[in-house]
């Protein structure tokens, strides 16, 4: 009661209420100052790059402050923190009393190129408002200065002025921060061999948290961290009565190897590179913790630590999504989001549909470090009449953005290849490339769903989940525990095409409610699905209690957010086509508080018929890969026809342009094998280079993707 009082004013003092004295008057100006740490952003970070806030005021993006710089949620934000020295960044603004900021950190080499993780993961915020996972800060009636907040580059939830380490009343916490991609590039250091690493130094100005004879001060991998997870960190705790201010605390890292690197610089703490240092200040003795600026392992320092540019082709295919009637490629589009920031629409790579390949595909150039991890998905960019009652496009419970709203749910795909975190690719030193494909196709699809996996007839499919730890402390840290025979259970949709296509929003639905009629703590529930129905479920798990409580399991951005289950096919025949059942029952899931369990999806590409004898006729179309792969100058391209047909083999480019026709003509069933010759259809030479070789021949159709390198 006295805080919301507060907020408002007024205080309490010997039981009577009287209007405080620091009241907020509205248009008065402040002075907020903001502090940051970047030693929590798993990129390489240095003081030359930037640190930028971005948000709104009052939920208004653009908005002006008092002393005329002008937030938003984009790059134009004018809030740049200045570096006052390795990890720490500071800026102050001029804000007006009572005005809300919600805000997050953005990180990059410059105010267009991201780093690795450019925008921070989600926050809860201190003060406990609804603000879409953002920061919150509520200007008062005095100039001030917030607590320190670190990035928060885990990509995990954490709250507002979370630390990577303990606060403690009598030690300082000295973070400590080394890459050792120099050593791991020139094979010195293995990290699934050597290790592990640590902070050896002086005992005598520690208090004996360090030491130069043995390693007490074990760090860990980032393993998300650019670089293959080149990163390690830790803290040490120093007792505080046993350092000086101004005393010189020297270090190095330290590997525990066989017969690889030990120290840095040689094989004992004397020669070699001279003793790293720092210093024990005033400030740190008696007030603070501190993060020591990340340092490559014995100064050495791999090759690409620079950005490089190169050209990024993404494609997908979206059959599935279209076979459930929640995508027209004459209304909607597709983009890439993330591989260039979250801002929508302005980081949008915008993708073009390739009739010639059936797939949208686009290329765009990205900067980054070569090992940096581009975080990206797909997004389904719907036209307006989509949410139109009275348009014959309208699909019921679809949000989009629009001009007044930032509803646009329904456009994420929510990949079970990657348990419905972020699609990542492997940012490689190459002047072009190309995410690898899902379930070894050269393409993904949209949601990781295949086309073959869409049940065209309806389908009733029963969840059955274990709800005993939900009854237990050990493993609910809820205050309301599950209560058999009493609370409710409910099988709620998180992220899922599939329950709009059902007729339910994609967050948020409970389709069917689970019931335990024998005692026996599995609960089960039947969910009748309209075909066209696929076979992919992103569920989590809810209960509801006498209480009121409502408790759902799962949550976060990444992989275990919730639980994936898959319609098994009682058979996938040589040509593909896929036969579902009818009813299917998923197998037993337990309830979970977090870091849901994902099942492995059916393999949909290999046949599960019974093969007949083999009597040496063809019964099957088929375009092999052609071989060599990669070529120069000319390659062989088997093909098979089962029956006598027209057969069509062409080659098209990158952008879907028709490249050359190398066969147009009626065969009879049979193997066959043709030559390309890398040239196009007027017989000139075809540059180095992608191309895609695709076969029709009655209702067969296939395409290879081919690599000319010259």
């Amino acid at each position: 009661m006295s805080k919301n009082l507060t907020r408002l004013g007024l205080a309490i003092v010997s039981g009577l209420f009287v209007i405080a004295l620091a009241v907020p008057v509205s248009g008065q100006t402040v002075n907020v100052t903001f502090t940051a740490n970047t030693s929590t952003n798993p990129d390489t970070l240095s003081e030359e790059d930037v640190l930028q806030i971005r948000g709104a005021v009052n939920d208004q993006t653009g908005a002006v402050l008092p002393d005329g710089t002008t937030i938003t949620w984009d790059s134009a934000s004018e809030l740049i923190m200045d570096n006052r020295g390795g990890d720490y960044w500071t800026t102050t603004i001029e804000m007006t009393s009572n005005d809300t900021l919600k805000y997050k950190y953005w990180a990059g080499f410059d105010l267009e190129t991201g780093a690795s993780a450019d925008w921070e993961s989600g926050i809860n915020n201190a003060d406990g408002i609804e603000a879409d996972n953002n920061r919150v800060f509520i200007a008062g009636a005095s100039d001030t200065t917030l607590p320190l907040e670190f990035f928060n580059g885990t990509g995990q939830q954490q709250d507002q002025f979370w630390r990577p380490f303990e606060t403690k009343e009598d030690s300082i916490a000295i973070y400590f921060r080394v890459n050792l991609a120099g050593v791991t590039e020139a094979e010195l250091f293995d990290p699934a061999v050597n290790g592990p690493v640590g902070v050896r130094g002086n005992p005598e100005t520690s208090g004996g948290t360090l030491d130069w004879g043995q390693t007490r001060v074990q760090l860990t991998r980032e393993e998300s961290s650019v670089i293959d997870g080149s990163f390690w960190s830790g803290v040490a705790y120093v007792d505080k009565d046993s350092v000086t201010a101004g005393s010189e605390q020297a270090y190095k890292f330290f590997i525990e190897s066989d017969g690889g690197i030990d120290w840095e610089g040689d094989v004992n703490p004397l020669p070699g590179i001279e003793n790293r240092i720092f210093t024990y200040t005033e400030t740190l003795v008696t007030e603070s913790d501190t993060t020591l600026h990340w340092v490559h392992f014995d100064n050495r320092v791999p090759q690409g630590v620079e950005p490089i540019e190169s050209q990024v082709t993404f494609r997908v295919s979206t059959e599935a999504l279209e076979d459930i009637e929640l995508f027209d490629r004459a209304l909607d589009r597709i983009a890439v989001i993330g591989a260039k920031g979250w801002d929508r629409p302005d980081d949008f790579i915008e993708l073009t549909f390739t009739p010639a390949i059936q797939e949208w595909a686009g290329t765009s150039p990205i900067s980054a470090i070569p090992g940096t991890e581009i975080r990206y998905k797909y997004f389904v960019v719907y036209d307006t009449s989509r949410t139109d009652p009275n348009s014959p496009n309208f699909i019921p419970n679809l949000q989009i953005q629009t001009v007044n709203s930032d509803n646009d749910d329904s456009g994420w795909e929510e990949p079970s290849v990657t348990g419905g975190g972020d699609r990542v690719l492997e940012f490689q030193n190459a002047a072009s490339q190309s995410p690898p494909g899902d379930f070894g196709f050269d393409r993904q699809f949209f949601a990781s769903v295949p086309a073959n996996a869409v049940i065209e007839d309806d389908i009733s499919v029963t969840f059955n989940v274990d709800m005993t730890p939900a009854t237990d402390p050990n493993s609910n840290s809820e205050a309301d525990l599950f209560t058999p025979g009493t609370d409710s259970v409910f099988v709620q949709m998180d992220g899922s095409m599939l329950a709009l296509s059902q007729g339910f929003t994609t967050f948020g639905s409970r389709v069917v409610e689970l019931k335990d009629d024998d005692g026996d703590m599995i609960y089960s529930g039947t969910w009748d699905l309209t075909g066209p129905a696929w076979y992919q479920f992103g569920f989590v798990i809810a209960y509801s209690t006498e209480e009121g409580s409502f408790i759902i399991n799962g949550g976060g951005f990444s992989r275990g957010r919730r639980y994936y289950q898959f319609v098994e096919p009682l058979d996938v025949a040589d040509d593909g086509t896929t036969t579902w059942p009818t009813e299917f029952s998923f197998p037993v899931i337990e309830w979970v508080e977090d870091n849901l369990p994902v099942a492995e999806p059916p393999n949909l590409t290999e046949p599960t018929s019974v093969a007949g004898p083999d009597d040496g006729v063809v019964k099957t179309f088929a375009l092999h890969q052609n071989y060599p792969n990669p070529f120069n100058p000319e390659t062989t391209i088997r093909y098979q026809v089962a029956t006598p047909t027209e057969v069509k083999i062409q080659v098209y480019n990158l952008v879907g342009q028709l490249v050359n026709t190398l066969v147009d003509k009626k065969l009879a069933a049979g193997d066959y094998s043709i030559t390309w010759q890398g040239d196009d259809f007027r017989g000139q030479a075809v540059s180095s280079g992608i191309y895609f070789l695709k076969m029709k021949a009655g209702d067969f159709n296939k395409v290879r993707k081919m690599a000319l390198v010259r």
